[in-house]
């Protein structure tokens, strides 16, 4: 399946000289950045398009630590609708997405009333949503909750998804179109006369007339931004539960919101992440997974209390996933001001990935795209702002991670 990928690789490898150019160079081949090669490769235009990726394998991004959890209703209905276009890409993807489900669990009243909004406005939004009782929902997913609690919201539509396997598909699918994949690092966007010229790299230059930024929580790196750009890492622990035989039933992943918990089966153990504990500023290094916060396994300890005992879930392996925050929980994705034909993905989860890059492909290409989107996720919206300020505000929202503040 991946034969297109691994040739592309291996001829950039040996014969990109000091001087290279594309039409679209892409930086960054995560989820995010492969879904835009992606979309853009697949515009019978001509256009040639790179993907400059520091690692190709590992994944050592956000795209290679994400728990691959996807719940598509969002507070945000802008997100709501990404994150069903994402499922609906993802789907194409051989081993891509596993449709189980996902639970919300009610463990109190005032709970129990977030919950009933949620399925009012989920069905609004077009999403298929029910309640149903704690006896249900635990022999939905008898592993990963209790039966004492008070209602679970289930998404039947919601699932798990691969990131890698996403993303090499995606990879694989636009080198067969033409797109060239470079395992390269890059070190400087260049620009001038008001636009941008295209990217050094540790393999050379690359002269590119559009350039976008897909690097995730290294989003503020590589330029001087004219605006301010609030994509600030934070460390997050997430755990894997030592393995087992895998079980005969598919168990749809469960959110426990009040608590901050979330927990999902990843086939041969399930794994488990919390929000709850203070949030942390993590500076990234070479990748996404940063050290080990002694507290946090505080944090795992609590979140561990809401699982079964008979689950024996115990930690095989904790690690900090590094990923990023925005003042107001939302990605950034467009066109950079200042600077003609840069643009930019960040801050984007895999949940909206792949409708995130299919609305930037739109953009970049003049096709018709949803001005709503386009308001939302706009990376100039924090303009006049000071960083400070700024990263203090994304800092506070991440223990309310599923709250945003769209603009209206």
């Amino acid at each position: 399946m991946y034969e297109a990928l691994s040739h592309t690789i291996k001829a950039q490898r040996g014969n990109m000289t000091a001087q290279h150019s594309s039409d679209i160079v892409i930086v960054g081949g995560g989820i995010v950045g492969s879904a835009l090669a992606y979309f853009l490769a697949s515009f019978d235009d001509g256009k040639k398009v790179t993907v400059v990726e520091r690692n190709l394998a590992p994944l050592e991004g956000s795209t290679g630590y994400a728990p691959g959890f996807v719940g598509q209703f969002n507070e945000s209905e802008v997100l709501t609708r990404l994150a069903v276009e994402s499922v609906a890409e993802y789907l194409k993807v051989p081993g891509g997405f596993d449709h189980v489900g996902g639970l919300e669990v009610a463990t109190s009243t005032a709970g129990l009333q977030n919950l009933k909004w949620r399925l009012q406005t989920a069905r609004e939004r077009g999403l298929s949503a029910e309640l149903i009782s704690p006896e249900k929902a635990a022999e939905m997913a008898p592993d990963l909750m209790k039966d004492d609690n008070e209602l679970a919201l289930y998404f039947p539509s919601d699932g798990t998804a691969n990131p890698p396997t996403i993303t090499n598909f995606f990879r694989s699918e636009a080198g067969a179109r033409g797109a060239e994949i470079i395992q390269a690092d890059v070190t400087e966007i260049s620009r001038g006369d008001g636009r941008v010229k295209g990217v050094m790299t540790s393999s050379g230059f690359i002269k590119a007339q559009i350039v976008i930024l897909a690097t995730g929580i290294w989003a503020r790196g590589l330029c001087d931004f004219e605006i301010p750009v609030p994509v600030i890492p934070v460390a997050h622990p997430y755990m894997y539960g030592e393995r087992h035989e895998t079980k005969l039933y598919k168990s749809p992943f469960v959110r426990y919101p009040e608590h901050h918990v979330y927990a999902r089966d990843h086939g041969s153990f399930f794994g488990l992440g919390s929000y709850d504990h203070r949030p942390l500023l993590e500076k990234p290094k070479t990748s996404a997974k940063g050290t080990w916060v002694e507290d946090f396994d505080t944090t795992l300890d609590r979140a561990l209390k809401l699982i079964p005992e008979k689950t024996r879930l115990v930690p095989r392996e904790k690690f900090n996933g590094i990923f990023s925050m925005t003042p107001d929980n939302m990605p950034l994705v467009g066109e950079i001001p200042g600077t003609g034909g840069l643009y930019m993905a960040a801050a984007v989860w895999v949940t909206h990935a792949a409708g995130s890059a299919k609305f930037l492909s739109r953009m970049i290409k003049g096709e018709p795209f949803d001005v709503l989107v386009q308001k939302a996720l706009d990376p100039s919206r924090f303009s006049g702002r000071d960083m400070e300020s700024l990263e203090r505000e994304s800092l506070h929202c991440y223990n309310s991670i599923y709250s945003t503040h769209e603009n209206s």
